[in-house]
């Protein structure tokens, strides 16, 4: 299995843009799939961030996670976000999401970002054993949410 930067492989925004609709809709209620699709296409640009990672394995795409400047419609100005961090069902506990968290971990550093936020309804266990430091819990699109952060 290997990680690569989206702009090595830009066709597979078709395959990831679902993906990311389907696990999020609910929390993105006002955004449609091609929505999904233009904030993938932003990460092929040059800039450091934007940017999304891909999980590879012959051939078959496994997860996605990336760096945006923006993840939660809230008044904190917090950024940059980690972002559609998604992994495949059947690939999921296998090692695929720690992976795919440490590249872009690697990649922030290397691009002097100083810190990450991420937010999530459901996984805040997962992500303090990586690091993250809760800092709020809020209501977001009707969903409990934390809101994490890890200095990098």
């Amino acid at each position: 299995m290997r990680v690569v930067n989206l702009t090595e492989m830009p066709d597979m925004v078709e395959v990831l843009a679902p993906w990311h609709h389907e696990e999020w809709r609910d929390l993105y209620p006002n955004e449609s799939l091609d929505d999904f699709k233009t904030e993938l296409a932003k990460c092929l640009g040059p800039d450091a961030v934007p940017a999304t990672f891909i999980a590879i394995e012959n051939g078959e795409l496994l997860g996605s996670i990336s760096v945006l400047p923006r993840d939660m419609e809230i008044e904190e100005n917090w950024g940059p976000w980690l972002a559609n961090f998604y992994v495949k069902p059947e690939y999921r506990s296998l090692g695929v999401g720690k992976m795919l968290i440490e590249a872009l971990l690697a990649y922030c550093e290397s691009n002097a970002v100083p810190h990450l936020y991420l937010f999530t309804p459901k996984t805040r266990q997962y992500y303090e054993r990586l690091g993250w430091e809760t800092i709020s819990t809020e209501k977001y699109h009707g969903q409990i949410v934390d809101i994490m952060l890890r200095q990098l």
